[in-house]
């Protein structure tokens, strides 16, 4: 974020609006007195989903190559094919993928395919339709401590999935409680592994952006 503050004017205002839409800037403008003030949480919100991104990246890589290898000790490289483990919801993600990368002209060798797969396919591998199967038998291992409660990790991975969505699709994230956010994925991704979670502490700008949010932010 700039050292210095932006000088809106009422024509520059205007045109900023007109870009960013009203109906969509209205989320902005409704807890706050002025345009201009509505537009610097526009603007914070802007810099606190990029400072996000990058920890979320590395909390998805990170599980989903934990979850991936984990399966292929018991199941196989190919164990997302195996129709035995996994829900009809899942298969059909699985499909999706492999479409994908045949759209794009690339063998969907199982490295291809798992990189293809969206977050949302390994959260789900969290849930309690797979508690006895896939949780109890190969994933309760992939994290150091272990982790107490399948029910709340699912939780958790849950909501961050929200928050990658909103982020990916440019949607507002400043009313959400993003210091929680944040502790949610330096926790998983700490259980998964201490080295990876120091590493992305060490280059994460989330402290330093969550600490200049805007006055109005802090009264929601």
């Amino acid at each position: 974020m700039a050292d210095q503050p932006f000088a809106y004017d009422e024509s520059g205002t205007a045109a900023l609006i007109s870009t960013i839409y009203p109906t969509r800037f209205s989320t902005y403008r409704q807890h706050v007195e002025s345009d201009a003030e509505a537009l610097q949480i526009y603007t914070w919100n802007t810099a606190a989903a990029a400072a996000l991104y990058g920890p979320l990246q590395t909390l998805e890589v990170t599980l989903r190559n934990a979850v991936h290898d984990a399966m292929c000790q018991t199941h196989g490289t190919a164990w997302f094919d195996n129709g035995q483990l996994l829900r009809q919801a899942e298969q059909g993600k699985v499909e999706a993928a492999v479409q994908q990368l045949h759209e794009f002209g690339k063998k969907p060798t199982a490295g291809r395919v798992v990189a293809e797969l969206p977050f949302g396919f390994w959260v789900a591998l969290f849930a309690n339709a797979y508690d006895t199967t896939i949780w109890r038998t190969d994933l309760h291992r992939i994290f150091s401590p272990r982790v107490s409660s399948r029910r709340g990790l699912h939780d958790a991975l849950d909501r961050l999935r929200t928050l990658r969505n909103r982020i990916a699709h440019h949607e507002p994230i400043f009313q959400r409680k993003l210091q929680d956010d944040y502790k949610r994925i330096c926790n998983i991704t700490g259980f998964l592994s201490t080295s990876t979670l120091a590493w992305l502490r060490h280059h994460s700008r989330v402290p330093s952006v969550l600490a200049v949010q805007p006055d109005a932010v802090l009264e929601y």
